[in-house]
């Protein structure tokens, strides 16, 4: 582990938190548009870079406590990590905005949905009450022979 790794890392972490920002946006146009059909595959995809993210902060965490002591890296790279990390915590607030937005958008269908199915079961329910209620028809004549 040197300076040069753990810049090439943050700066993958970075491009992969772009990548995150980028499948969040797509997400809120299908929510905006209440297309669900290709909502499991961006959350799968979302799902991968989640796993891949932790993975890189896991290392980062790792190496960041390690180089904090170590006399070879100097404070001007110490300061070039930390405007990448700023840049790093900046995206994640914006991805949990985004989220935060599509969970209310969610929100939005689901009580849209639930309102439709209490109307259509409403109509379903006042149908059957008048099929039954009402009254039969009178009896036909018999017809002699």
């Amino acid at each position: 582990m040197n300076a040069a790794q753990i810049l090439d890392t943050l700066m993958k972490e970075r491009a992969l938190l772009e990548d995150f920002i980028c499948l969040s946006g797509e997400q809120l146009l299908l929510l905006e548009d209440e297309d669900l059909t290709g909502f499991d595959g961006l959350l799968q995809r979302r799902a991968d870079l989640m796993i891949e993210l932790t993975t890189v902060e896991n290392t980062l965490g790792k190496w960041i406590n390690r180089i904090q002591h170590d006399q070879s890296v100097t404070p001007g790279m110490m300061e070039e990590f930390r405007a990448i990390n700023d840049e790093i915590v900046s995206m994640a607030n914006h991805i949990v905005a985004i989220d935060e937005e599509a969970h209310a958008r969610l929100d939005r269908i689901k009580q849209q949905t639930h309102k439709q199915i209490q109307s259509v079961d409403k109509r379903r329910r006042d149908l059957r009450g008048t099929t039954t209620t009402a009254t039969p028809p009178p009896p036909r004549p018999k017809l002699d022979p």
